[in-house]
C-alpha cells in the first residue's frame, strides 16, 4: 500500500491511500490482472488536467512516470548520468535512470519555471528522441495502439495513439475526431467529473478496437516529419509557444 499511495497514485496528503483503492484488495488473487499500468496512466492524466488550470499550484500523480517519459523523450532535459543503464526483461523502464549523477552540470542546477517554459518554446522536431523503445514500438507492444478510454475507479480518461503517431514511427497526419465524453460536470470547487459514453465503457472493457498505423499514415525518418496538411491543422489549434510574445526577448527566443 505504501507503493500505491505513495508512488502510484499520489494525492495532496502524498503519502496516504485513498479509500476506493482498498476495494481492489479485497480479493489478492485479482490484484495481478487488473490493468494497473492504464490506471496509473488515467490517473495522471486527470492530475495534469488539474494542475493546468489557473490556480493551481502543483501536481500530483506518478511523478516517477512522467520524470521517466520526459527523459526518454527528450535528452536535452536529461540529468547528467552515465548512459541509461540496461534493464532486464520484466523490471521498470524507469530504472535505466538509476546511477550516480555526474557533474552538476546546468541540467543540476534549480532552474526556475520561466527556463523551462523558454526551452520547450524552443524545441525543434530533431529535438526529440521519438523511437527510444525501437523502430515499432506499436509491434513489440500491440496493446499501445488501442483507442479508447483508460480508467481506474471513477476516473476515465480518453486515450488516442492517432495524436502521437511518431512515438510509434510513422509521420503524424490529421487526427481522428477527439474522443468526447457524454457528460462533464464540476461537483465541486477545483474537482471535476468526466462521463463517457456506454460504448466507449465497452470498449476499454474488451480492449476490442487497435488503430490500424498503415492505414493512417507512412513510416518516418528519425527527424520526426510531419504532413504538411496536418501543421496547417494544428497551428490553427493550438498556442505556438508557452513564454507570451511580449514577453520573449528578440535575440534570444523566438515564437
Amino acid at each position: 500500500m505504501c507503493l500505491i499511495g505513495s508512488t502510484l497514485f499520489v494525492d495532496k496528503s502524498s503519502d496516504r491511500v485513498r479509500g476506493w483503492l482498498y476495494s481492489y484488495f479485497r480479493d489478492l488473487q485479482m490484484v495481478s490482472k487488473y490493468a494497473w499500468g492504464a490506471g496509473v496512466l488515467a490517473w495522471m492524466y486527470r492530475q495534469l488536467g488539474r494542475s493546468s488550470r489557473a490556480g493551481s499550484t502543483g501536481f500530483y500523480g506518478c511523478l516517477t512516470l512522467l520524470q521517466a517519459w520526459i527523459y526518454e523523450y527528450f535528452p536535452s532535459l536529461r540529468i547528467h548520468r552515465a548512459a541509461p543503464q540496461t534493464v532486464t526483461q520484466g523490471d521498470p523502464l524507469a530504472r535505466r535512470w538509476e546511477g550516480p549523477v555526474h557533474g552538476g552540470g546546468p541540467s543540476e542546477v534549480p532552474r526556475p519555471l520561466d527556463h523551462y517554459r523558454r526551452l520547450l518554446d524552443g524545441f525543434r522536431a530533431d529535438h526529440v528522441d521519438w523511437l527510444p523503445f525501437g523502430a515499432h514500438p506499436g509491434r513489440a507492444v500491440p496493446r499501445s495502439l488501442y483507442r479508447g478510454v483508460i480508467r481506474i475507479y471513477d476516473v476515465t480518461e480518453a486515450y488516442d495513439p492517432s495524436r502521437t503517431l511518431r512515438q510509434f514511427g510513422y509521420r503524424q497526419v490529421i487526427p481522428d475526431p477527439p474522443i468526447r465524453p457524454f457528460r462533464v460536470s464540476r461537483p465541486a470547487v477545483g474537482t471535476y467529473k468526466v462521463v463517457f459514453g456506454a460504448d466507449l465503457d465497452q470498449l476499454w472493457r474488451s480492449r476490442g478496437q487497435l488503430i490500424n498505423l498503415d492505414a493512417y499514415s507512412t513510416p518516418f525518418d528519425d527527424t520526426g516529419s510531419v504532413d504538411l496538411e496536418y501543421l496547417k491543422w494544428y497551428t490553427l489549434r493550438t498556442h505556438p509557444c508557452i513564454v507570451p510574445p511580449e514577453m520573449v526577448s528578440s535575440r534570444r527566443w523566438h515564437c
